[in-house]
């Protein structure tokens, strides 16, 4: 029997494989939309599962998950009243922040949320794009002069 004859045997099966397979990826895009209305840049996949939105947030997922240390993307985090949404929070009130744009409206988002950290006594983690050069030894020795 060849490929031909058993495609046509199981023909309807695989259809329907297939088809549902369509549908849930369609169900999962639907979803990410949902939750990231305005998305319009490159999507990266970590390898915890992840969807982050540029190749240094990738980075930094990728060193997390090499140093075992349990971390959250883009959580929902209310600080002083204010609800932001850091780039990862890895309990504790510890946060870390991936700055690698520069524009000026970034630049004004980026001192107002580095402003409720410090007010908050939050620990948060400057990461610059010059620090992606070595990012599992930066954060490394910046979790652990925080956990000590």
């Amino acid at each position: 029997m060849n490929y031909y004859e058993l495609f046509i045997q199981n023909g309807e099966e695989l259809y329907y494989l297939i088809l549902i397979c369509l549908l849930i990826g369609l169900i999962l895009y639907i979803l990410w939309r949902w939750r990231h209305p305005k998305a319009s840049f490159p999507l990266y996949v970590c390898l915890d599962g992840h969807i982050v939105k540029s190749r240094g947030e990738w980075m930094i997922d990728a060193a997390l998950q090499y140093l075992n240390i349990p971390h959250e993307y883009e959580p929902y985090v209310r600080i002083n009243g204010k609800v932001i949404r850091p780039d990862f929070s890895l309990g504790n009130g510890i946060y870390i922040e991936f700055w690698g744009l520069h524009s000026k409206r970034y630049l004004k988002r980026k001192k107002m949320k580095q402003r409720l950290y410090k007010q908050a006594r939050c620990h948060l983690i400057n990461v610059e794009s010059q620090d992606l050069q070595n990012i599992v030894v930066f954060i490394k020795r910046k979790v652990s002069c925080l956990c000590h």
